[in-house]
């Protein structure tokens, strides 16, 4: 009976140990969570944006307002790197919404419109497939395809490949035996 007793004051101090850890982890993890609430509540009240994929999308949307459209890119890239499927089609989406503003303020004689108007139709696509029903994603995908559009009917820069009625196509057949 006594190595019954000591064994169980052994599991008892065990348990303890093994509690006490478990709630300052938890607490670490509170607090780390209730800093960045508060971040996303108040982004210029703090000097260093906190590694969460929340807060960076907070700080992209905050540079956005500011003007920095080049550093709200780079916030949503990262945003986009740490996969966090909550987060991933609304960073597509504001990364187009980027390129096409960007892409509709040029003239169409500059060179720079057309990648920044399909880098915009990617980001949208992409949001598109995560999240099929985000409709400002479908109009503005429908903006960037009037833009820049992918019917060869409509635009004189598509080549169409003609096949002459003196060339033909030879196919041979052969079989590979597998062992």
């Amino acid at each position: 009976m006594n190595k019954f007793l000591v064994s169980a004051h052994w599991l008892l101090n065990l348990t303890i140990v093994g509690s006490a850890v478990l709630v300052i982890v938890t607490a670490v993890m509170l607090w780390q969570k209730h800093q960045v609430d508060a971040y996303i509540e108040d982004p210029t009240a703090f000097d260093e944006v906190p590694s969460d994929s929340r807060a960076q999308f907070a700080n992209a949307i905050q540079l956005e307002r500011l003007g920095e459209h080049d550093l709200a890119l780079d916030k949503w890239t990262q945003v986009l790197g740490t996969h966090d499927a909550s987060l991933l089609p609304a960073a597509y989406y504001n990364r187009g919404n980027i390129n096409l503003r960007e892409a509709l303020s040029m003239t169409a004689s500059d060179g720079r419109q057309i990648p920044l108007v399909e880098l915009a139709k990617q980001d949208y696509r992409s949001a598109l497939s995560l999240r099929p029903d985000m409709w400002d994603a479908r109009y503005n995908l429908e903006i960037a395809l009037r833009v820049v559009s992918e019917d060869p009917a409509n635009n004189d820069d598509f080549e169409k490949n003609v096949i002459s009625s003196r060339r033909s196509i030879e196919s041979k057949g052969f079989k590979v035996d597998l062992p």
